[in-house]
């Protein structure tokens, strides 16, 4: 059986990740994996200021490599979380896109773990989602949950 991927922890960025922002983390096999922040600003329950991340499925040998920046290559549905992933070393930010040019969903949709219900990313509950959009999880993932996410698909994919 071969080795489990890890995300390998690198320095830490105080700086809160904005909409537009490209970050990467690494892999034990030396490869990276790369996201985007596609929402800058959600509102999560009593938590406010929240961001949504797409982690795309491409890895790369080198952090120059060519980005694939298309909603359609997804690894996982849309996560919302906040900075600790900068915070604790795991995501580094290294490039700014504009968000006028990003290629995000038009809307957002996150499924309410615990009512099992839809929601937007404006917190309107719906009763269908219209055309295929990913959907996501209504709760915020912290470093832990984003990290453990992201592991799993890899290493069952």
């Amino acid at each position: 059986m071969a080795d489990r991927l890890t995300i390998i922890s690198g320095e830490t960025q105080r700086k809160w990740p904005k909409e537009g922002d490209i970050f990467y983390f690494r892999l034990s096999d030396g490869k990276f994996g790369y996201g985007m922040v596609a929402l800058g600003t959600i509102d999560v329950g009593p938590f406010k200021n929240a961001i949504v991340i797409y982690i795309y499925k491409h890895f790369l040998e080198s952090i120059d490599a060519e980005l694939v920046l298309d909603k359609n290559e997804l690894l996982l549905p849309p996560i919302i979380t906040d900075g600790s992933c900068w915070k604790k070393g795991f995501f580094t930010t290294y490039k700014k896109y504009n968000p006028e040019n990003m290629d995000i969903y038009p809307c957002h949709f996150f499924k309410n773990p615990i009512r099992n219900e839809i929601y937007d990313q404006h917190g309107n509950m719906v009763s269908s989602t219209g055309e295929y959009v990913p959907l996501g999880k209504e709760a915020i993932q912290f470093y832990n949950g984003v990290i453990k996410s992201i592991e799993s698909k890899i290493n069952n994919s």
